[in-house]
């Protein structure tokens, strides 16, 4: 997962909506975008916001006497290195949590981990599932060497296999030495293929017909490094496009988001903004960003919480109405996180914030012959 980038805090984001809506009126400071329009009202957005940070809370509560302050202050388990980073410590907080961080920055926390990862996975499962009528069976991962990525997909039964290609194994070796919890056993799993190498590369050298039915990139933020630019380009959409069939879904890492407060109005997102929501607009019909908390870790408890955005990329233009649950059809037990109605509320994005995404992916709003009653996120 891409790491928390000094505590930067973010914003929500983009939406799809449960069909039967209407568009707010322009006046609105929130709006919902799918490429349809949706209901929207600050009321609404601030709704979703407490939904999506209730978890969020309770988190910070049950935790707030281990010590969670600067996390380089925290005790150093164990260290290592690779050829594409030269300081990747284990730390431990006061109750004994793990942390991952790499270059100095946390990367992923043992307590809140799941946030960012059932996001990850589950949204873009669902989405296909509910286009085609099956749960999803072969799986491309691009990046997520911790080993969270893969424990999510393979808890889908429908999954027969997965291809994750990530090119640093020495983060999988130690996360799996020192956070088995991570993994939990998925590198076991005899579904799972662990290629060490470029994603990019390895898509090129498949052979065109190879399509999977959902592809996640949990790749680090551009901003952490030029050489990624080429895995959030155009040219690496249309390469994903290739490998894609009529139902297949793309789930994209997109970023953090900063100034995601209740209010919302200063929310902003500016690796998705600037660089990525603009090339996944130019490859695809379909596209749809979730904007949730991404970690509960902060210096000081008032400040934001840092989130985080996912978009779905997609072939059909069909509407999907999130509200069933049919991950409960392939998954045991329940989920921490994700939830139908967590969705849904992922999709409900401040103004200005939407109004610039609906842009960057010119999908004007329905004519008002084509909305439909109004109804309750």
């Amino acid at each position: 997962m891409p790491g928390h980038g000094g505590f930067q805090p973010a914003p929500p984001m983009l939406s799809s909506q449960p069909p039967g809506a209407t568009c707010p009126s322009s006046d609105a400071l929130v709006t919902c975008v799918s490429w349809n329009c949706l209901p929207g009202s600050a009321e609404l957005y601030a709704d979703s916001y407490d939904l999506l940070m209730e978890p969020v809370e309770d988190i910070l509560d049950e935790h707030e006497h281990c010590g969670w302050g600067n996390p380089l202050d925290l005790t150093v388990k164990a260290t290592t290195s690779s050829s594409f980073e030269e300081f990747i410590e284990m730390r431990e907080d006061d109750c004994g949590n793990r942390v991952l961080m790499m270059g100095g920055f946390l990367q992923c926390h043992s307590v809140d981990e799941h946030l960012y990862h059932e996001m990850m996975v589950h949204p873009a499962f669902t989405a296909f599932q509910l286009q085609a009528g099956r749960g999803p069976e072969t799986i491309f991962l691009g990046g997520s060497g911790d080993g969270a990525g893969p424990r999510e997909v393979l808890r889908w039964r429908s999954v027969r296999n997965v291809t994750m290609v990530d090119i640093d194994y020495e983060v999988t070796r130690f996360s799996l030495e020192w956070m088995p919890t991570l993994s939990n056993g998925s590198f076991k799993d005899p579904r799972l293929k662990v290629v060490t190498g470029d994603a990019m590369a390895f898509l090129q050298e498949l052979p065109e017909e190879t399509a999977f039915d959902v592809l996640i990139m949990d790749f680090p933020d551009v901003a952490d490094s030029q050489v990624l630019e080429k895995l959030y380009s155009e040219d690496f959409y249309r390469l994903c496009r290739r490998h894609m069939h009529a139902a297949s879904v793309l789930a994209v890492q997109t970023g953090p988001c900063s100034q995601t407060t209740r209010a919302g109005y200063k929310a902003r997102c500016q690796m998705l903004q600037q660089s990525i929501l603009p090339n996944i607009a130019k490859v695809f019909q379909e596209a749809e960003v979730l904007l949730h908390p991404m970690a509960t870790w902060k210096v000081d408890r008032k400040f934001p919480s840092e989130w985080s955005s996912f978009t779905l990329a997609r072939l059909s233009s069909e509407e999907l109405d999130y509200s069933r649950e049919v991950w409960r059809e392939h998954i045991d037990g329940e989920l921490r996180y994700y939830s139908g109605e967590k969705h849904w509320a992922a999709l409900n994005h401040p103004l200005p914030l939407a109004n610039h995404l609906r842009e960057l992916l010119r999908k004007p709003p329905k004519p008002k012959a084509a909305r439909a009653a109004n109804s309750e996120l």
